[in-house]
């Protein structure tokens, strides 16, 4: 549905955005790439949990990139049930360029394409929470059940790392932190998230011009 017209080599050039409607990219609970969901590396399409230290996963704007380390930990590890708002999402094949039907947490970052907001290189993409996503058709929260992990890959910088043969996911070098691994740029430095009440307006501007667009053809 929100198709990614090209890849950004390292070369590219950074531009002044013409919209600012950013916000700090979230971080903690409720981000990460669930297990099972398949990325690619440099032996081919591999489940997110089978990835660790020194393999190179395929990113938006770098190629091939080194993994430094992988964090992993439960989807939900407190007490009683997960909290509604922590809830993956269910996103079926095809809404996100996803391959095939994933779950996805709520607060990761997820590229889309848009014409109404440029990014810092003047191109057409913008940082959506995953949350917003449940205003399309296919996209529903799914209460988990049993042990889920939940990985969150390192990288030098920040990444956009593709997933399911298509969907790209926001991959902060800010998370690996706490595991001692300081990342090469500031914080946020080449990408921001949009505020979830913008992001899910975003879509349903999107998702409308999609269906007139159908309508007229």
């Amino acid at each position: 549905m929100f198709g990614l017209t090209k890849l950004r080599g390292p070369d590219a050039k950074p531009k002044a955005p013409k919209n600012k409607l950013l916000d700090p990219v979230l971080l903690g609970a409720g981000c990460g790439i669930v297990e099972g969901t398949l990325v690619m590396t440099h032996r081919g399409l591999t489940p997110m949990e089978a990835v660790s230290a020194g393999d190179e996963l395929m990113t938006f704007d770098g190629g091939m990139q080194p993994v430094l380390a992988v964090l992993r930990d439960q989807l939900w590890a407190g007490v009683g049930e997960c909290p509604e708002a922590l809830w993956p999402l269910h996103v079926s094949a095809g809404t996100i360029d996803n391959e095939n039907e994933m779950l996805v947490m709520p607060h990761q970052g997820i590229l889309i394409e848009t014409d109404e907001i440029t990014d810092q290189w003047g191109d057409p993409f913008a940082v959506v929470p995953a949350a917003a996503l449940q205003v399309l058709p296919g996209v529903e929260k799914q209460r988990p059940y049993g042990t889920v992990e939940v990985m969150l890959p390192i990288f030098e910088e920040d990444q956009m790392v593709f997933a399911e043969n298509g969907s790209l996911m926001f991959c902060q070098s800010h998370w690996g932190v706490s595991a001692g691994f300081l990342p090469k740029h500031d914080p946020s430095s080449n990408y921001n998230m949009l505020p979830l009440s913008v992001a899910t307006r975003l879509l349903q501007m999107e998702f409308a011009t999609d269906r007139q667009s159908f309508a007229v053809a």
